[in-house]
């Protein structure tokens, strides 16, 4: 069996990567050495990139974008390659989300991150043992602001267990100032927000939260675990995650009945 043969795109980026430069250079009607002319570098380095030998640098990653009109997409991939190799996952997510045209979520037991108070943050990061709380609680804030600050932010649909908003999390006047962003959020143009109540039996959104990101005009899944969440960016296995997400919106509550429940929930809070 070929480097070639053996490279796995549904279990590694890079493989991914490599995979699918091959692809794009055959779709061009490119030699590996009219490859590496566009990119100044030696026919053997293509080699080594397309078999997975070698990693797809940054630099030509920008080349090859620019190049094919691929609208940055290797650039993010290689960025969220690194970022899984290093454990973390959240910063390919954040860069992802800052350029998103549209973000759907699904939340089991917290407020989605891109719609917590700082308050709020803070008491997720302390229950959570995390060792900077208050650094994370900066990356929180800068992940918002390139969200909601943009001249045309993404649209974003979160679905919401009921769960959430039952949870108390630190005490009750922190609890009714994020019900109250939540109200507000709910009325603003490019935010969707909507409510699973109690069901009696069980559901798709049982497995976990995740979330779908739509940028650079296609769809990348986030699944959230105990350690660390990690992307899908195999079409099929995001296709399988907005099934999931549509499954769960069948049993939601509509936008204006999930309103009056945010309302009525804080009510209770007064």
């Amino acid at each position: 069996m070929s480097l070639r043969d053996a490279l796995n795109p549904d279990r590694s980026l890079w493989h991914f990567i490599a995979v699918h430069l091959r692809r794009y250079r055959a779709a061009h009607s490119l030699t590996g050495q009219a490859l590496a002319d566009i990119l100044d570098c030696d026919r053997s380095t293509v080699s080594r990139y397309e078999s997975g030998l070698l990693k797809l640098t940054r630099k030509h990653a920008e080349i090859i974008d620019r190049a094919w009109r691929t609208q940055g997409m290797f650039m993010s991939l290689v960025t969220l390659a690194g970022a899984s190799e290093e454990g973390d996952w959240f910063t390919g997510l954040t860069e992802y989300e800052g350029r998103a045209s549209r973000i759907r979520m699904w939340e089991t037991l917290y407020v989605p991150g891109l719609f917590q108070t700082p308050e709020y943050a803070l008491a997720t990061f302390t229950a959570n043992a995390v060792a900077d709380p208050q650094a994370a609680l900066n990356r929180r804030l800068s992940r918002q602001a390139a969200v909601f600050d943009r001249p045309n932010p993404p649209h974003l649909t979160a679905i919401l267990n009921w769960a959430v908003l039952a949870q108390p999390i630190g005490p009750p006047e922190l609890m009714r100032e994020q019900l109250a962003h939540l109200v507000e959020l709910s009325e603003h143009p490019s935010v969707s927000i909507r409510i699973v109540e109690r069901q009696d039996r069980a559901h798709p959104g049982l497995d976990g939260p995740f979330k779908i990101v739509s940028a650079d005009g296609r769809d990348l899944a986030y699944t959230e675990a105990v350690t660390r969440g990690r992307f899908l960016t195999d079409p099929h296995d995001v296709e399988e995650v907005a099934i999931r997400y549509d499954r769960i919106s069948d049993i939601a509550a509509p936008v204006g009945p999930s309103r009056a429940l945010l309302a009525a929930e804080l009510e209770n809070h007064r």
